[in-house]
């Protein structure tokens, strides 16, 4: 019988995993070829793929820590910030990952919540969906996941909303940021839109 393995990230327990490469987030192996299983269902249909966003910055938030690397927490957590406190859709959100650039000294650190917490895991989202071949599932318990991830970084009491609309301003609202975006489309449309939202 094989030992069982608290992930580090999301406190997940699941038997270890045989003959596969070590976690490249703050996670174990078994946790992360659960993440696989639904991004592999996730591009098997695609219109899944709406959800593929709030998949990675769910999983990406929950796993901070070494060896996840600071960029990808930031990322994620804008993510998860644009998506469910502002309705953006997941072009969108990936429009602004792109425009975040390479972070800087001034980037803020984002202490990550302790587990056990009590939010749901990839696990979770996988047996609402891929495991039972189930697109409507997946899609309700993506959402389900990235909304308590969310919310359990919101209930450190760190202020991480307020980090993060920082540290997007940081990046976009400059003097050097061009005028004249109103009426485009794409990724320059979802940064206008997060420009505006900054500054109102």
């Amino acid at each position: 019988m094989r030992s069982r393995t608290a992930c580090p990230g999301c406190g997940l327990v699941l038997a270890d995993a045989v003959a596969v490469e070590p976690a490249r987030l703050h996670a174990t192996p078994a946790c992360e070829a659960v993440l696989h299983e639904l991004l592999g269902f996730e591009f098997q249909h695609p219109v899944m793929l709406r959800y593929h966003q709030l998949t990675v910055d769910a999983y990406g938030a929950q796993h901070a820590g070494a060896p996840t690397a600071e960029i990808r927490v930031a990322s994620s957590l804008a993510g998860l910030w644009l998506a469910l406190e502002h309705g953006f859709s997941a072009e969108e959100v990936r429009a602004v990952h792109r425009g975040m650039g390479s972070p800087t000294p001034s980037w803020p650190r984002f202490e990550p919540p302790s587990p056990p917490q009590r939010w749901l895991t990839a696990l979770d989202v996988a047996e609402a969906g891929v495991r039972q071949g189930s697109i409507g599932g997946h899609a309700r318990a993506a959402g389900q996941w990235a909304e308590s991830v969310w919310g359990a970084w919101l209930g450190t009491g760190a202020g991480v909303d307020a980090a993060v609309e920082s540290l997007l301003r940081s990046v976009f609202v400059t003097d050097a940021r061009p005028a004249g975006l109103h009426g485009t489309i794409g990724p320059a449309a979802a940064v206008h839109r997060l420009v505006g939202l900054l500054e109102g």
